[in-house]
């Protein structure tokens, strides 16, 4: 059994199984995709999505001495079902959290209507770099076909759903990141885009070179805030944490 439960697909949870390994702390990592697949010794790794009621059941029968919550902060659906999970279970929970950027000049919205409100007003090409899940959002808008261009991880289910919503392949860029300020700048350059839509995803998501591109361009930058989390800590403190497992 797992003295460790990792949630993650994401920079943090690829260090915390770095850690488990050094330490020898046998874990289960849970990724939903093959994008987040890695190998190590003492890692098992499990693929795919689960609901509240298919974390309870795992954790149970994994019954680990520590949960660790290391998915992405816009990931608030999902973190909440791991919250459900640990408090049904009884089970210690860490959430590990992220540090958010500085993000000046930005124009910020904390919901989907009201960044979908200003983008069908505000003319010009829209690069939008928000993740797959997101992709839904720019279908409200008039001429989206045209206007849209978007940029997600390159798995096929996420390719797959932005064409059945009707985006034209050649306004897909499928690429993990992070990337460059010089490649994002040629990217968005080559989209001819007049504004980027992005997420605040912190030093490991590139953030900061997304808004230097951007600014190089003189684009506009529309950011979607981060949901609230109500507890967690970071990084450092949380490989700490799992440290003491190793004892």
């Amino acid at each position: 059994m797992a003295k460790a439960l990792i949630f993650g697909g994401t920079t943090e949870g690829r260090l915390l199984c770095e850690a488990c390994a050094a330490r020898g702390i046998a874990a289960l990592y849970c990724v939903a995709t093959e994008l987040g697949i890695l190998r190590l010794p003492g890692i098992t790794v499990r693929v795919g999505r689960l609901d509240a009621a298919a974390m309870t059941a795992l954790i149970l029968q994994e019954d680990p001495a520590l949960v660790l919550d290391a998915t992405h902060p816009y990931a608030a659906e999902v973190s909440a079902n791991i919250r459900e999970a640990c408090a049904k279970s009884s089970t210690p929970r860490i959430r590990v959290l992220r540090e958010e950027e500085e993000a000046p000049g930005c124009h910020r919205f904390s919901n989907r209507n009201s960044l979908l409100a200003w983008l069908e007003e505000t003319p010009g090409v829209i690069f939008a770099a928000t993740g797959a899940k997101e992709a839904g959002i720019f279908t409200g808008l008039s001429a989206f076909r045209e206007r849209v261009w978007f940029r997600m991880l390159p798995g096929i289910e996420g390719l797959r759903a932005c064409l059945e919503l009707g985006y034209p392949s050649a306004h897909l860029i499928c690429m993990q990141g992070p990337f460059s300020r010089e490649l994002n700048r040629a990217m968005f350059a080559a989209a001819g885009a007049a504004i980027l839509v992005t997420k605040n995803s912190g030093p490991q998501g590139g953030f900061a070179e997304k808004l230097d591109a951007a600014g190089d361009l003189g684009m506009r930058v529309a950011l979607l805030t981060r949901p609230p989390e109500p507890d967690g800590m970071p990084l450092e403190r949380a490989l700490r944490e799992l440290a003491e497992l190793a004892v």
